[in-house]
């Protein structure tokens, strides 16, 4: 039998055997497998829509509603011009782009009032699913099973290549192929990719973040987490660049609304596209993330996170510039934060030592296992311990190069300016139209502050230095001149580069010669940005290329090996942003001893919260007076009032934020947009019993939209169901 047909076979068969062996809330299911997966589980814990309505390539289906927003959120249609809604914090950076001083819509909110006022944003996509392809066959065709894993990957590649370009030719639709359980399995995903994507609405910070990082992760939760959105396309409803001539999408499915909401014990369904799971990794992989790679980040994002905090609230401007970046750097942090907390208190790393044991002692009882997978596991441990100071220096070259200090990557942009001046064959128009290019990057300066970018670097640097000295043996910076000590070196930097501020390089730019490149070589922030580049792409980068495409093979060879070996287990695909079904029921938890969570919250609660001296928790005057009267319209539930999220036992991860949250007839009953601080060890080990995701009631959102904007006419475009 071929390699690839053995695989396919193996892989369905397990898939359809053992789908009850989980607990039903478990899994990210791929929707063109959800009848053989788990189809009949979902109707029997209360679906009441066919598994063809939520995904059919012969008709509509709630597949067409789902929209990969961005590349990194998700986002639901909801009406038949297009409209769509995501979580405010995936529209938080495109807000954070139109915001000034004069019109800060990030603390006012931004509503347009007619089509007109809708605001472009360059560069962002809305992407929808039109098939998937099960192209294991295809992929894995014609190539020999003692094949090297580099020639291996070298077909793959290319046999890649050529299925994509089939899939997509004559016709204007996107397609990309993704591997699944580490290479065992390939999918086909046929997308059509929209470019013309406008602003709506989005309530102010003080609503769609009500809370900030003190509720981020956190529940109860009263956060009206949502912003507005609208997908354009051109006179053939087709996907095209922005243009004033394009008309509002018409989808071929957009979701209904379901204004009596959900409540304890009904199903749910979220459809999105998650992020990245590690449901497989070993005991010796958990240990390393709990013990070293996490705290690392924990640290770095501490650091830079009491400097920025710090400047956003003293000054308007840069509580501006800096309240995407603010975001980014700090959503991450509290979840690794959370994550540890339910790994360690949940005994995650004993847990996953006991199916490995269970796997040696299986493997040992049976020669055929023993010959096949007798060495993966051992393999696969002394890997991890071997690849310990690559990971480090990995994570390092992210938290301190990309995440850090901005001055690093904005003088590194100049090193191909560098190279062209050094050469005999470039022409003098050639450099030019390079210094051009940077005239055009200084945009940067919009949204940066030295002295902000200073005080990072001063509360990082020390960290940095002393982990890449410990790990790799590595010195950061050689010479310190005069210099005493690393915070004197910092302040030296910011006070000699050429990149601390937009006069300097702009001045430097507009004088520029052929020969200013060596004043660019003695920069200290492009000689400390190169000493970055250095310690990976040369010390690091290439060695974590050979150790990864053996734990390629290793982690197929495991996956298969545990899938055979331990056949009573159920295995979903780990996530990897491809289209996903989770499902579940609207539940509290316990989350500790002696505490019980109920599975919503309300408006009273926000109220509860209320506090004027502290910016993460002021109510806006107009939703006190809102509640105040009772002025709820119809978005009260049965007790007059008005929920502003629930929790249910959906298996979620990042990447979920803003996947439509469905109810049992395939309506509308919220938008995902978090987990609670216990449920982010999911992408580790999910635990049914405590896992929750957060959904903001739809009637939450509503409610926001039509009695505190007074844009109406937005709802007034939806299809409402009471």
């Amino acid at each position: 039998m071929k390699k690839s047909h053995y695989f396919k076979l193996v892989f369905s068969l397990l898939s359809i055997v053992f789908a009850f062996a989980l607990p039903a809330k478990e899994g990210m299911w791929i929707p063109s497998r959800i009848q053989q997966l788990v189809g009949d589980d979902m109707a029997a814990m209360g679906m009441k829509i066919s598994v063809e309505e939520l995904y059919s390539i012969n008709k509509s289906s709630i597949k067409d509603a789902v929209v990969h927003f961005g590349g990194g959120c998700t986002s639901v249609l909801v009406s038949g011009e297009g409209l769509l809604l995501t979580n405010h914090h995936c529209g938080y950076s495109r807000i954070q782009s139109h915001s000034t001083l004069e019109n800060d819509y990030l603390e006012d909110g931004f509503w347009a009032m007619n089509k007109s006022e809708e605001l472009p944003n360059e560069g962002l996509t809305a992407a929808i699913i039109k098939e998937i392809r099960d192209v294991t066959d295809l992929v894995m065709a014609d190539m020999d099973e003692l094949v090297s894993e580099e020639d291996r990957a070298k077909h793959i590649s290319a046999k890649i290549e050529e299925i994509v370009a089939e899939a997509t030719k004559d016709s204007h639709y996107e397609a990309y192929i993704k591997p699944f359980y580490f290479g065992n399995q390939y999918l086909l995903f046929i997308t059509e990719v929209f470019n013309d994507v406008r602003l709506v609405g989005a309530p102010p910070s003080s609503i769609g973040k009500f809370g900030f990082d003190t509720d981020n992760w956190v529940w109860p939760r009263h956060t009206g987490d949502f912003s507005v959105f609208r997908v354009y396309a051109n006179a053939e409803n087709k996907p095209a660049e922005y243009s004033e001539d394009n008309k509002p999408y018409q989808p071929l499915k957009y979701l209904p609304v379901n204004l009596n909401g959900a409540d304890k014990g009904d199903f749910t369904l979220v459809y999105g596209f998650p992020g990245r799971t590690d449901n497989y990794i070993t005991s010796a992989e958990v240990t390393k993330s709990l013990e070293v790679i996490n705290p690392q980040r924990i640290e770095m994002r501490r650091a830079s996170l009491a400097v920025i905090d710090q400047a956003m609230r003293s000054d308007k401007l840069l509580k501006i510039q800096y309240a995407a970046k603010q975001s980014r750097i700090s959503n991450a942090y509290k979840k690794w934060i959370g994550q540890n907390k339910g790994l360690i208190r949940h005994k995650a790393v004993a847990k996953r030592d006991s199916i490995e044991r269970v796997f040696t002692e299986r493997v040992k009882a049976n020669a055929d296992f023993k010959s096949t997978y007798g060495n993966t596991l051992a393999a696969l441990n002394k890997q991890s311990e071997e690849m310990l100071p690559l990971d480090v220096g990995r994570n390092y070259f992210i938290e301190f190069y990309y995440m850090g200090p901005e001055i690093l990557r904005f003088a590194e942009s100049f090193a191909t300016l560098v190279a062209a001046s050094k050469s005999d064959t470039t022409t003098d128009e050639q450099i030019e139209a390079l210094v051009k290019e940077q005239f055009e990057s200084m945009g940067f300066f919009k949204n940066y502050s030295a002295a902000v970018d200073e005080k990072i670097m001063k509360a990082q640097l020390p960290i940095t230095e002393a982990a890449l000295k410990k790990y790799l043996s590595f010195n950061l910076i050689p010479d310190m001149g005069k210099a005493s000590n690393l915070n004197e070196y910092t302040e030296m930097l910011y006070a000699n580069s050429i990149f601390s501020s937009s006069e300097r390089t702009r001045e430097f730019l507009v004088k520029y010669k052929r020969s200013a490149y060596k004043k660019i070589e003695k920069d200290p922030a492009f000689q400390m940005a190169m000493r970055m580049i250095e310690m990976y792409y040369v010390a690091v980068r290439p060695k974590l290329i050979i150790y990864n495409t053996a734990k390629e093979q290793l982690m197929r060879d495991w996956m298969k090996g545990m899938m055979t070996v331990i056949p009573e287990r159920t295995y979903y695909a780990d996530a990897n942003s491809t289209l996903r079904i989770t499902y579940g029921k609207v539940e509290g938890y316990e989350p500790f001893d002696g505490a019980n969570y109920m599975h919503y919250t309300t408006l009273e609660g926000v109220m509860e919260k209320e506090d004027a001296t502290n910016p993460e928790f002021v109510v806006p005057a107009k939703l006190k007076k809102l509640y105040e009267t009772k002025n709820y319209g119809r978005y009260a539930d049965q007790n007059g009032q008005i929920r502003v999220a629930f929790t249910a036992s959906n298996h979620t991860s990042g990447g979920n934020s803003g996947s439509p949250v469905i109810d049992a007839n395939g309506n509308l009953i919220g938008l995902n947009f978090d987990r609670t601080w216990e449920s982010t060890m999911s992408d580790i080990m999910f635990n049914a019993e405590i896992c929750r995701n957060i959904t903001v009631d739809i009637r939450y959102v509503l409610f926001i939209m039509d009695k505190y904007a007074d844009a109406g006419h937005l709802v007034d475009e939806m299809t409402l169901v009471e």
